[in-house]
């Protein structure tokens, strides 16, 4: 019954909401200035970009944004290969899965950890953070940490032969909770974390990840320099 539930029920009301929900945001949003309006770009608005915290600590957000963004592009190429891998019974594809996701996986934590202290431990990113900011960064963490503790500390692999068919069994509409029925708990920890994350995703600020800055290309460029650096 649990099975069922996570396993065929969840994901296909993930995928739902994920599809569903991006599109309600990207095209008609809930936005004033966009409401109604063709606009898959980026935006200015706060509830559609995330707020920069450059301003305080730029050093040290620095090398933990760029492991958390470059992480998280890797992480799903990986994963998408991997379930490829495990459909098709490829071993390549499978151990390539297998330690790129590892690494993806530590950029992750890394970079979503360090962001998560920041907004706790300044006073100016605790005053402009929002709950939803919080809850996005723990969902990095919790999904990271228990893929990292599954292959790192189990040191457990070759879930990809069971995932990647019942996968396939999704999107063939013929779903099988029974081939990921005797997937070890921390993985089925893992996926039900991620079907969460991408449940509530659309509804966050993390929609910006499908818009590109197009109006920045014939944008006025801007320079940006330190007080110190205007004196001199």
């Amino acid at each position: 019954m649990f099975d069922n539930f996570f396993f065929i029920a969840l994901p296909y009301v993930a995928i739902v909401l994920f599809i569903g929900g991006s599109i309600y945001r990207a095209f008609t949003g809930v936005k004033t200035a966009y409401r109604g309006r063709l606009a898959w770009s980026a935006r200015g608005d706060l509830l559609w970009t995330t707020r920069s915290t450059g301003f305080f600590g730029r050093a040290s957000i620095g090398p933990a944004a760029l492991s958390l963004h470059w992480g998280v592009i890797t992480v799903i190429v990986f994963h998408i290969l991997g379930f490829i891998g495990g459909a098709l019974n490829s071993p390549f594809l499978v151990d390539l899965f297998r330690w790129a996701g590892m690494f993806g996986g530590m950029l992750v934590l890394y970079g979503a950890s360090w962001a998560l202290v920041r907004r706790l431990i300044s006073p100016q990113l605790r005053a402009m953070s929002t709950l939803e900011d919080h809850i996005v960064l723990v969902f990095l963490i919790v999904i990271a940490g228990l893929g990292l503790f599954h292959s790192v500390i189990q040191l457990a692999f070759g879930v990809s032969y069971a995932v990647g068919p019942w996968f396939g069994s999704l999107f063939t509409l013929q779903p099988n909770s029974a081939l990921v029925a005797g997937a070890p708990l921390t993985i089925k920890l893992h996926m039900i974390a991620n079907f969460a994350f991408f449940a509530y995703l659309p509804f966050t600020k993390l929609v910006h990840l499908f818009s590109y800055p197009f109006a920045y290309i014939s944008r006025p460029r801007i320079s940006m320099r330190s007080y110190v650096g205007l004196k001199r």
